[in-house]
């Protein structure tokens, strides 16, 4: 590349040269901050929102209320891609949360109970999972409808 071409600046160029690294890039995905720990991963550096002195505050008397807090936490466990929500059952009775219902394992149920704590509004987790025995087969609904109807596996 010639001087010349280097002095020659269009729209195109400049916004080529000031695109941003990658790795910033690749922060604005989603981080699953109840991701099971796996060797070698390492704490997620950066907040995932802005920080400031005043986050957190509402105005005075605010309370979320229950259908908000329900509709998040529901959003939340469904998006989550390390739990099997399809068996947990969500109750909200004012700020208070309750988790019932079964999971995998120890590891699901207790990422259920930080995913619930973390939503906006909930004062209280009262958390009832329990741990689904190794010999019981996982429940989908497809496996439901087969069941009723007599098709598929027994």
């Amino acid at each position: 590349m010639s001087n010349r071409d280097r002095d020659i600046k269009s729209p195109l160029s400049e916004a080529l040269v000031d695109r941003r690294p990658a790795a910033e890039t690749a922060r604005e995905t989603p981080v699953w901050e109840h991701a099971p720990a796996a060797p070698g991963r390492g704490p997620v550096t950066g907040p995932a929102r802005p920080q400031g002195p005043y986050r957190g505050r509402g105005p005075r008397g605010y309370l979320r209320s229950p259908a908000r807090i329900y509709e998040d936490l529901c959003d939340r466990l469904t998006e989550n891609p390390f739990i099997d929500a399809s068996a947990i059952d969500v109750t909200v009775s004012g700020t208070d949360v309750t988790l019932s219902g079964t999971v995998a394992d120890v590891i699901a149920m207790r990422q259920a109970q930080a995913i619930a704590e973390e939503v906006a509004g909930v004062t209280h987790v009262h958390n009832r999972l329990q741990i689904r025995d190794a010999g019981e087969p996982e429940t989908t609904p497809g496996k439901a409808v087969n069941k009723a109807l007599g098709t598929g596996e027994p």
